[in-house]
C-alpha cells in the first residue's frame, strides 16, 4: 500500500515535470544558441574544445540533446560549473530525477516482461 503511494507520486513527478522540460528542450533546440553556449561553457570540461568536436550538434535539434546529455550526467560535472547558481543547481537536478524516473520505469517495465 505504502509503495503504490509512493508510485504513484512519482508518477505525478514524471507527468508534472514532463512539460516545462518539454518546453526547455525546445528552448534549447530551436531558441537561440545562447542558452546552449551558456550550458556548455559553464558545464564542458573544456568548453571550446567540445564545440568544436561537437559542432553539428551545437545548432538546431541537435542543442537539445546537448541539454539532455548535460540533465543525465549533471551530478557527475557538477563541479565543473563556474556559475554556481541554486536557481540553476535545482533545475538540472530536478531534471536529472526526471531521466532517472523514466530510466527506472522503463527497466522495470522491462524485467516484468511487458
Amino acid at each position: 500500500m505504502m509503495l503504490d503511494l509512493i508510485i504513484s507520486y512519482v508518477a505525478l513527478f514524471a507527468l508534472v515535470w514532463m512539460f516545462p522540460y518539454g518546453y526547455y528542450l525546445v528552448v534549447y533546440s530551436i531558441g537561440d544558441r545562447k542558452h546552449v553556449n551558456y550550458l556548455v561553457d559553464n558545464l564542458a570540461a573544456k568548453p571550446e574544445k567540445f564545440k568544436k568536436s561537437h559542432h553539428i550538434a551545437m545548432a538546431s535539434f541537435g542543442s537539445g540533446g546537448i541539454f539532455s546529455l548535460f540533465c543525465v550526467i549533471y551530478p557527475f560535472v557538477r563541479h565543473r560549473r563556474k556559475e554556481k547558481k541554486i536557481t540553476f543547481d535545482i533545475f538540472m537536478v530536478i531534471n536529472w530525477l526526471f531521466f532517472m524516473v523514466i530510466f527506472i520505469s522503463f527497466l522495470s517495465l522491462k524485467l516484468k516482461g511487458i
